[in-house]
């Protein structure tokens, strides 16, 4: 397997694993993080620092500057601690988390893709990283991005850029359980990253894996990054999350797919799209020129 050859030939044993939509992907860095452990990585975890309206009403992502009892890095990278605040006295997911994993780090979009490349090239240097993956749960990071039911593409396509940029990977989880993406879709869009030589390989849950994952959506909130823990426990069928959405629960929501970044943005247009744009209002008028509506947009509207 492709995967265990790139693992085994990295020469620094640590990585550095982020969620890449914001919300409670941090949930969905615990299978991979174990895995690679598996391998002797030290893991250090992340997301983006976006989280949804029903915990932070503030539409769009937060910024290093908006944290308070926060250890700024740079100025889109903080490490982020159970006492982290926003300045309005919201307790982000990421600090929520941070009563499990110790400190997490925190990454800001708000500045645009390669301002967070050069500050994230900075931190693998400092830390000594030798793997960078980002993870998503349900599988819209791999959309082309102008599918009817896709509804957060800005935050992935940021990250798909950033990590394409700094030769990262892409770990998938809980195979459509975000019920943006329908599974046709969701094979297509591998199929073709597999066409051009980008698939790595899967690695499944375990019992240490959802029970820490079950431990940790105690403390933040999410619901795609439950999925994969009810497919692993043997549910199967359809489940109705936010929005009204619904998805498929079956075996496969128990395995994580890895690619590598830069096949992942050959397929999804959004992250091409964006790679440029340096600010947040940016990308997102660039994607709106372009036909696509963004979790954004729809913060927007409703608050």
């Amino acid at each position: 397997m492709e995967l265990i050859k790139l693992i085994k030939a990295c020469r620094k044993k640590k990585a550095f694993v982020f969620g890449i939509g914001g919300g409670g992907d941090i949930v969905s860095t615990i299978p991979v993080a174990n895995f690679l452990r598996l391998f002797d990585f030290e893991v250090i975890h992340g997301g983006v620092m976006w989280d949804r309206l029903i915990l932070d009403p503030k539409p769009g992502p937060r910024s290093v500057e908006e944290l308070l009892n926060a250890e700024k890095f740079a100025e889109t990278i903080a490490i982020i601690g159970e006492e982290t605040r926003t300045f309005d006295g919201i307790r982000p997911n990421l600090a929520r988390s941070a009563k499990f994993f110790g400190k997490v780090v925190g990454l800001d979009i708000t500045k645009g893709v390669r301002k967070l490349q050069r500050d994230l090239e900075e931190f693998i240097e400092t830390e000594r990283i030798g793997l960078l993956v980002g993870v998503d749960a349900g599988g819209d990071a791999i959309s082309v991005g102008y599918e009817s039911g896709v509804r957060s593409p800005l935050a992935d396509a940021m990250s798909v850029a950033l990590l394409s940029e700094l030769e990262g990977l892409v770990a998938v989880t809980g195979f459509g359980s975000d019920g943006e993406l329908k599974i046709e879709e969701l094979m297509l869009n591998i199929s073709e990253i597999m066409r051009i030589h980008g698939f790595l390989g899967c690695s499944s849950l375990s019992d240490k894996d959802c029970a820490e994952m079950e431990r940790v959506c105690e403390l933040v909130v999410t619901e795609a990054s439950k999925i994969p823990i009810l497919a692993y426990r043997g549910e199967f069928g359809l489940k109705k999350i936010r929005k009204g959405r619904t998805v498929l629960i079956t075996p496969l929501s128990a395995l994580v797919l890895y690619f590598k970044a830069k096949a992942v943005m050959e397929v999804n247009e959004s992250a091409k799209l964006v790679l440029n744009a340096n600010s947040i209002e940016a990308a997102n008028q660039i994607l709106n020129k372009n036909g696509i509506i963004t979790e954004l947009d729809y913060e927007k509207t409703v608050s």
